[in-house]
């Protein structure tokens, strides 16, 4: 009972858009952001989106100026504060109001643990229709042998969390994944550059 108390509680508190800005801080973001960074600045990013992009704390981070979508008003408001000119819209990651290949990047950044089975899987076809380059996807992973792990998605807005072979099994009907990178910090993360497979026969090595 009092965990179950304890989760609603910072379930609420995390929901505004402030708190879970220090939360991730907190859980550093930074560390997983420079991470991020160094992949980012190899790829093409002259059209980029950040999709689930909460208040952007991940991609101001990144030295991109992309489209920031999200389905929470309250944190675009809060990115609008942060960076006034910012171009942010409300969306939903499995409707994207986006034109078919328009991107040459689509930054996923610890969404697709925020996405039932069903949104998922309407997610990642969206994705594909609208990259003509790179899906760029980070996400903390699902790992029950670390003890601070279990104990972080305990308490995370996220009920979603994925092993690494379930997130690759959910991209791989429409991409193929040229690159991954594993790392912890405090969880365990996996970062993946993935190719549409509409536009390309096979994997190869990025732009």
């Amino acid at each position: 009972m009092t965990d179950t108390i304890l989760q609603r509680l910072a379930s609420a508190l995390v929901s505004r858009p402030r708190v879970y800005g220090l939360v991730q801080n907190l859980a550093g973001q930074a560390k997983v952001a420079g991470r991020l960074r160094e992949v980012v600045h190899r790829l093409p990013h002259e059209s980029v989106a950040d999709i689930g992009s909460a208040e952007g704390g991940f991609a101001l981070r990144l030295g991109v100026e992309p489209v920031f979508l999200d389905l929470d008003p309250r944190a675009l408001r809060a990115l609008r504060r942060k960076a006034p000119g910012a171009l942010a819209v409300a969306a939903d990651a499995s409707r994207l109001p986006i034109a078919d290949g328009h991107l040459d990047l689509a930054l996923c950044v610890a969404i697709f643990h925020h996405l039932d089975d069903a949104t998922l899987a309407a997610a990642v076809p969206e994705l594909a229709r609208v990259c003509s380059g790179r899906l760029l996807l980070l996400e903390p992973l699902r790992n029950d042998r670390r003890r601070v792990s279990r104990w972080l998605w305990r308490y995370d807005r996220g009920r979603h969390p994925r092993t690494r072979d379930e997130l690759l099994a959910s991209l791989a009907s429409h991409f193929f994944v040229e690159e991954e990178i594993s790392f912890a910090v405090y969880h365990e993360y996996l970062i993946c550059v993935a190719v549409p497979k509409r536009i390309s026969a096979r994997p190869g090595p990025p732009r």
